[in-house]
């Protein structure tokens, strides 16, 4: 095994390998030996993300594959087909796979794949596209292969669904079609104005549920005071007299950068529609109790999970799994 490999499941004896899914990201990418039955036979993560490929001549998109996926390829009667989502299909990847517009189904993400040249003749490679928003202009490439997944363990949604991250995403599902999205900086804000800015002064460790809600529902309740909400983070510590407790400035950040996040998106929910969350850790839970100030309810569902879903929904059509 490659010594990229940062964790590994290797497959076990009498293990057959039907194809290979991977998940190729800015900074890692994750590899899973799947077989017939959908069932995972082994798995394997790497730091080996596109950033790292593209700043090394030294290295390759297909060597970094193969380094990974070697012993799975021994005894491979015929090229095993190989799909990938992710940022190998960008114009600094392994081969540019263009966007897909919006309105788009499931089956036209898979249908826009481009298979780049490859030299080991043990693998054939797919590499999903992208979605493309031209009006509200918009782009994402990985999230959307969720989004498929999500859509084939959910066929009768309609309404929102957020995908919680550094730039959050958030898709509009109706009619088994993903028919808009809006990308959301919360994440890099935060971390931007919590270690660079005025606030680091203000941000400690410290958490208040409540603080965190009130400064959600307040998000809501002054759409146009963000700016002027942001400064109480510094403004609460300095003029607090006394023995005045001090709202943790975490917990205020947090809430209004996520609220006004929410606070746009319900804007925009129609009467009927539901509210759906993928991902998983504390950033989900926000996400989470943020909507639920809000009085909607939606459960973190396993991001991984739903990937594969994705992808295996993907392998049908592209490989004719």
């Amino acid at each position: 095994m490659s010594a990229v490999a940062t964790s590994q499941h290797s497959m076990s004896p009498g293990d057959v390998l039907s194809w290979i899914a991977v998940d190729w990201g800015t900074s890692n990418l994750r590899v899973w030996a799947m077989g017939e039955d959908a069932r995972i036979l082994a798995a394997v993560e790497s730091p080996l993300g596109m950033n790292a490929i593209a700043g090394d001549p030294k290295l390759s998109f297909e060597t970094v594959l193969i380094g990974l996926i070697n012993d799975w390829l021994d005894g491979s009667a015929s090229p095993v087909s190989v799909v990938i989502c992710g940022m190998a299909g960008a114009k600094q990847g392994w081969i540019e796979a263009p966007y897909c517009d919006v309105p788009c189904k499931p089956g036209d993400l898979a249908k826009g794949a481009v298979k780049p040249d490859v030299r080991d003749p043990r693998i054939s490679v797919s590499i999903l596209p992208g979605l493309c928003q031209r009006g509200d202009a918009d782009v994402m490439r990985g999230e959307e292969t969720q989004l498929v997944g999500f859509m084939a363990q959910n066929p009768d949604f309609a309404g929102w669904v957020c995908l919680p991250g550094t730039h959050s995403k958030w898709a509009h599902v109706s009619d088994g079609r993903i028919t808009a999205f809006r990308t959301y900086m919360s994440g890099e804000v935060f971390a931007l104005l919590s270690q660079n800015s005025i606030l680091r002064h203000s941000i400690s460790d410290d958490w208040d549920d409540g603080v965190f809600a009130n400064a959600v529902r307040t998000a809501l309740a002054q759409p146009g005071g963000f700016l002027h909400n942001l400064f109480t983070v510094r403004a609460g510590a300095l003029v607090a007299q006394g023995g005045a407790l001090v709202p943790p400035g975490a917990s205020v950040l947090s809430g209004t950068v996520i609220g006004s996040e929410i606070a746009d998106v319900l804007g925009l929910l129609e009467a009927g529609e539901d509210i759906a969350l993928i991902g998983a850790g504390k950033l989900a839970s926000l996400y989470q109790a943020a909507l639920a100030v809000h009085n909607h309810s939606a459960t973190p569902q396993d991001g991984t999970a739903i990937t594969l879903a994705g992808l295996a929904r993907a392998y049908k059509v592209v490989a004719g799994g």
